[in-house]
C-alpha cells in the first residue's frame, strides 16, 4: 500500500509526523502534481472518507496534504479527483490532545486506514510514535462505528450520537 504526502514546508521537518514516517520508509514525499493519482486527504474536501474508499486506497494509495493547521493552505486553488476529508475525530497528539478535527497528519492517515479496514497498517503506523496508542484509545469506538457506515449521512449521525457535532 502506498502512503504518500505533499509536504508544504509550513512546519519544521523535525516535527512533521509524515517526514518521520518517510525516514522509516513508511511514507514517500511526492510533488503536488502527482497527488491526484491517490486518494487525497485534505480538511477542506467536499466528500467524507467512508469504508467504500477501501478500493481506492488499495489500488491508488493515499496521499495527505501535510501542512500546518494554523497556516493558510498553499493548495487552495488545486482540486483532486478523489479528495476526501475525515469524519469528526479527536486528536491525541501532544500538541492538540482532546481537540476535535485538529489531527496530526499521521493521525489522519491512520484513521483513514482504520475506517477502510486496514487495522494492522493503522496500528503499525501509530506504533512509531510514543503517543500513537492514545489516538486509538481515544477514538476506537468512534472509528469502529465509522467503519460500519455505508455513507456520509450515517457517519454524521454517528458523530452526533457521540456528541461531537
Amino acid at each position: 500500500m502506498k502512503i504518500n504526502f505533499v509536504y508544504l514546508h509550513q512546519d519544521s521537518p523535525r516535527k512533521s509526523t509524515m517526514k518521520k514516517l518517510e525516514r522509516m520508509g513508511m511514507a514517500k514525499m511526492i510533488p503536488a502534481r502527482e497527488a491526484g493519482r491517490n486518494l487525497v486527504l485534505r480538511g477542506d474536501a467536499k466528500a467524507i472518507l467512508t469504508s467504500k474508499d477501501r478500493h481506492l486506497i488499495q489500488t491508488r494509495g493515499i496521499c495527505i496534504i501535510d501542512g500546518s493547521w494554523n497556516l493558510g493552505e498553499l493548495l487552495n486553488d488545486t482540486r483532486f479527483k478523489n479528495e476526501r476529508k475525515l469524519p469528526v475525530l479527536v486528536a491525541a497528539n501532544p500538541v492538540n490532545y482532546g481537540k476535535k478535527n485538529i489531527l496530526s497528519s499521521v493521525e489522519a492517515v491512520a484513521a483513514s486506514l482504520f475506517i477502510t479496514g486496514f487495522h494492522e497498517e493503522c496500528r503499525e503506523m501509530l506504533s512509531k510514535f510514543s503517543w500513537g496508542h492514545s489516538f486509538l484509545e481515544v477514538n476506537v469506538n468512534l472509528l469502529q462505528e465509522y467503519e460500519k457506515c455505508p455513507d456520509e449521512a450515517s457517519m454524521n449521525r454517528v458523530a452526533e450520537e457521540f456528541g461531537l457535532i
